[in-house]
């Protein structure tokens, strides 16, 4: 049975004079041609059978990108992805970069996508996060969402690029600019008490920020084929 690819909204909120930028990237999975056997319990008749599965990989296809400001104007990027996410599927996964804002803006967005999507048969997974430039694992704060280490965002996102797994629309206007930010982003080693200094390297890290986030949420929490797309992303 095939799986339907998994959209993903990522968002990486600039400060108020620096850009902000919107991407759809899709989590694909790619049948391989190889079986598998595995043994699965059917619950219905008590009882274990062998299944063929046929094995898959995991790419991500970048489908969509733009970018605001500067100024960013966090009440219109609020109001537009209601707009985006109407064209892509009723089921989805928002990631929100707000190292530059905080919460509120997140909030902003969050409210606009609710009321809007109010009534419908839309579904979103919500995952808030911020950048944090000291080196260490992921934790979780209630104001901060997940604090992300910038290495390992950035890196998640390039070593895909690199094996062919994160791939990018070539007719997309900006492909060839993302393209250009993922081969010269070259994120500093995290020093202790850095916090968000450096967050962004160079002046226009907006795309490879939000494309980054859209991968390594889905990296994090939908490893398992049965976890798409609802199982196992957990991070309002």
């Amino acid at each position: 049975m095939s799986v339907a690819p998994v959209p993903i909204v990522g968002v990486s909120l600039g400060h108020r004079h620096q850009k902000t930028a919107i991407s759809v990237t899709e989590r694909a999975y790619i049948p391989t041609g190889e079986t598998l056997n595995a043994l699965n319990y059917d619950h219905r008749y008590k009882r274990t059978r062998l299944v063929a599965h046929e094995k898959v990989t995991v790419e991500y296809h970048v489908r969509y990108l733009e970018r605001h400001g500067p100024p960013s104007r966090y009440a219109s990027v609020a109001q537009r992805i209601p707009e985006i996410v109407h064209k892509i599927g009723q089921e989805f996964i928002l990631v929100v970069d707000m190292t530059a804002t905080g919460r509120p803006a997140y909030s902003l967005i969050l409210a606009e996508l609710t009321s809007s999507l109010e009534g419908t048969r839309f579904r979103f997974k919500h995952c808030p996060l911020t950048v944090s430039g000291v080196a260490g694992g992921v934790s979780r704060s209630p104001d901060a969402g997940f604090l992300v280490p910038r290495r390992d965002l950035i890196s998640v996102s390039q070593i895909l690029f690199d094996r062919g797994q994160l791939k990018i629309a070539e007719a997309l206007p900006l492909a060839r600019t993302l393209t250009d930010e993922l081969l010269a982003f070259k994120p500093k080693a995290d020093t202790p008490g850095d916090d968000l200094k450096g967050w962004r390297e160079g002046k226009d890290d907006d795309l490879v920020l939000s494309v980054a986030v859209s991968v390594w949420a889905p990296e994090r929490f939908l490893r398992r084929k049965d976890s798409v797309p609802f199982g196992a992303l957990s991070a309002s």
